[in-house]
């Protein structure tokens, strides 16, 4: 059965038959040495499992069809082309068999080029067709050798074209994988960089069921049996239940990220190649397109490389939208001094307002609103990475900023930096 998206059998037998137009007479007249088997051998290669016996028919077909149109078009008259293009559309229809025999006896599955099966292919389907033309004169040393010859060539050409096309059908798959790999890195960053919120969340709905429970034991004290001492009561099982599901939640996404957080790390500048590519091919405000400054004095290599992401994904990513041009330029320097890693990120965006400075690391705070809908961003980018930097590190995040320049700056401990060399 023919897979998926492959092309029809009439496509191939086309292409087949046009590539049969380039031939020369070997050693006798009208036996025609063409390169549509070449092409006929390397497409089925390509296809993996496809209906070889329609293409062998239609091919074998089309070709004759084609040297008696040939004909008429040069001689004016049909005459004995018939007769003498038959033995061609022969070979091609044991050529085809030949390689549906094969196929079916290796399910579709070749493996390596295998060279002496389809010398063999070519020599025997030449064999047949000098056969049906010469008789016994076929098996002559000088028909034998040029049959021979003729397959060394073929099955040569047919062996450096397939190479050529698998090693662009393997290098267009290896960028796709490429691609996916990329965006699975994103992917996995944006998840870890959730589930530290929801692990700092957890201790709030700890926090809050503990003081709806303290509540509820007051107003009883107060008024035993009271309504509203109930209703404190049903408030903290509700969120007790809340955290439970929750609680639940967040274990299977850790443990689903604890499969890929235990992966190899990355050095920087693959991670900042990763945020490029993915920033300028998703959808921005705006439709800017990000232009990134990297001036690296050690390409740093490290295990935790998701929360570096996270933290510069969040940075690009304000400053892109905050921007008020296309182009967003975007300065990274990293350098070391005797015992921290640090960072500056510089945006050449409208700036940050002063009144605005020494709040915009808390979490709520936004100055995002689509004025369309009235959503008001979330404000949680910011305040994540204060989080992981403070927290994960026991590192320091700075912000200074004017109209036309916001710097953030780092300062990460050399030794907190998991794997880092």
């Amino acid at each position: 059965m023919r897979e998926k998206h492959q092309p029809p059998v009439v496509m191939y037998g086309l292409i087949i038959v046009l590539a049969a137009q380039v031939n020369m007479n070997l050693f006798i007249s009208n036996f025609k040495i063409s390169t549509g088997i070449i092409m006929f051998s390397v497409l089925l290669l390509l296809a993996g499992k496809y209906p070889v016996i329609p293409v062998t028919l239609f091919s074998a077909a089309g070709v004759y069809a084609s040297r008696i149109a040939v004909d008429w078009f040069r001689q004016g008259t049909i005459g004995s082309s018939a007769v003498d293009n038959f033995p061609e559309m022969v070979f091609y229809l044991t050529y085809g068999v030949l390689f549906f025999l094969y196929c079916l006896k290796h399910n579709y599955d070749w493996g390596d080029f295998h060279i002496p099966v389809f010398f063999f292919f070519d020599y025997a389907a030449n064999l047949v067709e000098l056969a049906l033309r010469l008789g016994a004169g076929a098996f002559t040393w000088k028909h034998q050798l040029s049959i021979l010859l003729v397959a060394v060539l073929r099955t040569a050409s047919i062996w450096c074209i397939y190479l050529v096309l698998r090693y662009y059908k393997f290098s267009l798959l290896r960028r796709e994988h490429a691609q996916r790999y990329q965006r699975l890195l994103l992917l996995i960053s944006k998840l870890n960089g959730e589930v530290l919120w929801m692990k700092k969340n957890t201790r709030l709905i700890e926090d809050t069921m503990n003081t709806s429970y303290h509540l509820y034991q007051e107003m009883q004290k107060e008024r035993p049996d009271s309504e509203l001492s109930r209703q404190a009561l049903s408030v903290a099982k509700d969120i007790h239940e809340i955290k439970k599901e929750y609680l639940l939640i967040l274990r299977g996404l850790s443990e689903a990220l604890d499969l890929n957080l235990d992966d190899e790390g990355m050095h920087l500048k693959d991670i900042f190649t990763v945020l490029e590519n993915s920033l300028n091919t998703a959808p921005t405000p705006g439709g800017r397109t990000l232009c990134l400054d990297l001036s690296l004095e050690e390409d740093l290599y490290t295990e935790d490389h998701y929360f570096l992401m996270s933290i510069f994904r969040n940075l690009i990513t304000n400053a892109m939208e905050a921007a008020e041009h296309e182009i967003v330029h975007v300065r990274i320097t990293q350098r070391l001094d005797d015992s921290h890693w640090l960072f500056t990120v510089t945006d050449d965006g409208p700036g940050i307002l002063k009144e605005d400075l020494e709040d915009i690391f808390q979490p709520g705070f936004s100055t995002k609103i689509n004025y369309d809908t009235g959503e008001i961003n979330r404000g949680l980018g910011l305040n994540l990475v204060q989080d992981i930097i403070k927290n994960q590190w026991n590192g320091q995040i700075s912000v200074s900023s004017h109209p036309g320049e916001t710097v953030f700056s780092i300062q990460i401990p050399k030794s907190q930096l998991k794997g880092a060399r």
